[in-house]
């Protein structure tokens, strides 16, 4: 009887050590999102936007800056999505079916970026410059796994003026409706092409 009692309390000890190492990781990943971020990330499928700069971009006079947005699982079970597998000269790559959107104040609504539309909305799983053999796929993103959305340079590409709001909006099922779709907070654009009118595509 003892030995039962202490091996139940070892159990349950146990127990407790690993729910609260489990709620601190919690605590502490949502800590290192808010402050990447500056909002917390729910539990499933989250789309956020990534800052980076580069002194050496086409067209850009000093730091160019370059919003690029990610798809992570931040659930506990895998979630399955659609993608578009393709080549392009000859390697394999993935790509979602997003948009670019940018806020009209005008209107009070969301307007798509035809300038941001390269591999995202319109031409998506369709040919495109070296892009060949695309077939729609249905692709299972694990949990903590991330994938790479698509990304833009307004200083280069326009379609946005210096004072605009955007936002990244991935459809999940590549239907392009917002019922199954999840957008990135959005970004504040302080730059803009010198010559408007002159469209070029991001790298991938």
């Amino acid at each position: 009887m003892r030995r039962q009692t202490f091996q139940m309390s070892r159990v349950l000890k146990v127990a407790a050590i690993s729910i609260t190492g489990m709620f601190l990781g919690f605590l502490l990943h949502e800590s290192i999102h808010v402050y990447r971020h500056g909002h917390l990330v729910p539990l499933g499928l989250h789309a956020d936007v990534y800052l980076k700069t580069r002194n050496d971009i086409l067209g850009v006079d000093g730091t160019a800056k370059i919003y690029e947005a990610r798809l992570t699982n931040y659930g506990i079970l895998p979630t399955t999505i659609v993608v578009c597998d393709y080549l392009v000269s000859g390697a394999p790559e993935t790509g979602l079916n997003y948009a670019v959107e940018r806020w009209d104040r005008q209107s009070g609504k969301w307007t798509f970026v035809p300038e941001w539309d390269f591999y995202g909305s319109r031409l998506f799983c369709r040919p495109v410059f070296e892009v060949t053999e695309e077939h729609v796929a249905q692709r299972r993103l694990w949990p903590g796994q991330s994938m790479r959305v698509g990304g833009g340079i307004p200083g280069q590409m326009g379609g946005f003026h210096i004072g605009d709001d955007g936002r990244f909006t991935v459809f999940l099922r590549a239907d392009g409706k917002r019922g199954n779709a999840l957008s990135t907070s959005t970004f504040h654009v302080d730059q803009q092409p010198r010559n408007r009118g002159v469209s070029v595509p991001v790298p991938r």
